[in-house]
């Protein structure tokens, strides 16, 4: 069918509208409140990406294609300067109720531990904590020391994201099948990027994805192991998960319940994995409990100052907070961790940091009301209000 021929700035209004009404759908259905609930997910911490500056520079110059995403060209395992800038700028922001603004960060537990696995030739996989990684960096020896401290004032309350953020059986074939550009970054003790000289890099970064159905005992033992982890280094229990990059099998979700994890956040529209090639696609929305009673959280704003894909990420998210709460739903913001980050790019942080400011700012101002909330707290408030039904 041929479209109108029309003016570019009526097709731009047209899509604009087109993205309102989309969004406005997906706060349709759910949970509701007459709270101004505000969220802050932001995913990634304790997993590795780029090692170093240095490293960026070596593998840019080998064919890797690290200066086309924002994530390998700044993110990397988060600094002491980089908890305690970000620590500084929550505890300026303060809610109706006198609490500061929070993070929920979606935290990996652990990263590979590269010289062992390269002594094992590529044949066997080993982990190691992600304090143990602290070691291995410079300006990252009270890393722990900061998340305790921010789980102790509340500025920053870790949330399960996986025990490493790869999947071990497609990361470790691809370095035995000599994989050119995953031993390139092998050797930088990185991963992330996604094309070599022009070429594929196969897909490894979704760590609990599975391709066959014979992969899911594995990845039962991962999560165990994972949340193990997670209570080691928190001091308690996760309650709430995200997948890393990737779709989980419903029996992991299951796996994560019998472990003590109460809320999963998902996408809407979920095309989850049945192994074996097979997939299927789920409807989500806030509230929504599965088969196993675990309730979904749904995230319904995004906020990435790193990306240039928008130009003003500020104004972008305070439109979805607001569209939120019109509808009567807590504005639940996606972020990732490389928005924060300064350890390969101080400039990125700063940016970053800046950006987070006046977001915060402008939301305080513009709704005096607001509350922020931790995805815990908030999957708390709607477990409580489900039961009083």
């Amino acid at each position: 069918m041929l479209l109108p021929r029309l003016p570019n700035n009526t097709w731009i209004l047209f899509l604009r509208r087109m993205t309102n009404v989309r969004k406005s759908l997906g706060n349709i259905i759910g949970w509701r409140t007459s709270r101004k609930i505000v969220v802050i997910e932001s995913d990634d911490w304790g997993s590795i990406r780029t090692r170093s500056k240095k490293d960026y520079e070596k593998m840019l110059s080998k064919g890797l294609d690290v200066d086309r995403s924002n994530f390998t060209a700044n993110d990397c395992l988060e600094s002491n300067d980089d908890l305690e800038n970000l620590y500084d700028l929550l505890y300026k922001h303060k809610d109706s109720t006198g609490r500061h603004a929070v993070f929920t960060p979606m935290c990996i537990m652990a990263n590979p531990d590269f010289e062992k696995i390269e002594k094992s030739n590529f044949r066997e996989y080993y982990f190691e904590s992600f304090t143990e990684t602290c070691k291995r960096y410079p300006n990252h020896d009270k890393v722990h020391e900061l998340w305790k401290k921010g789980i102790d004032e509340r500025l920053f309350v870790p949330a399960f994201h996986g025990r490493e953020h790869l999947s071990v059986s497609r990361w470790l074939g691809a370095l035995q099948n000599g994989n050119e550009g995953l031993l390139i970054a092998f050797k930088h003790r990185s991963f992330g990027a996604a094309m070599y000289k022009g070429k594929q890099i196969p897909e490894y970064l979704g760590a609990l994805y599975p391709e066959c159905i014979t992969e899911i005992p594995a990845l039962q033992k991962v999560i165990e192991t994972g949340v193990e982890l997670f209570k080691s280094i928190c001091g308690y229990n996760p309650t709430h998960f995200i997948a890393p990059n990737r779709e989980t099998h419903k029996i992991l979700d299951s796996e994560m319940f019998r472990l003590g994890i109460k809320y999963l956040t998902m996408c809407k529209l979920r095309h989850y994995p049945l192994g074996n090639n097979k997939f299927k696609w789920e409807f989500n929305w806030l509230g929504r409990q599965n088969e196993s009673g675990q309730i979904i959280i749904t995230r319904n704003c995004a906020f990435e100052p790193s990306d240039p894909i928008i130009m003003n990420w500020t104004d972008s998210c305070l439109k979805e907070i607001e569209n939120s709460f019109r509808w009567h739903k807590p504005a639940v913001i996606s972020t990732h961790r490389v928005n924060y980050v300064g350890f390969i790019n101080p400039g990125n942080a700063y940016k970053g940091l800046t950006e987070l400011g006046r977001l915060l700012s402008r939301i305080l101002k513009k709704w005096p009301e607001v509350e922020f909330m931790t995805s815990t707290e908030l999957g708390d408030l709607i477990s409580l209000s489900k039961k009083k039904l």
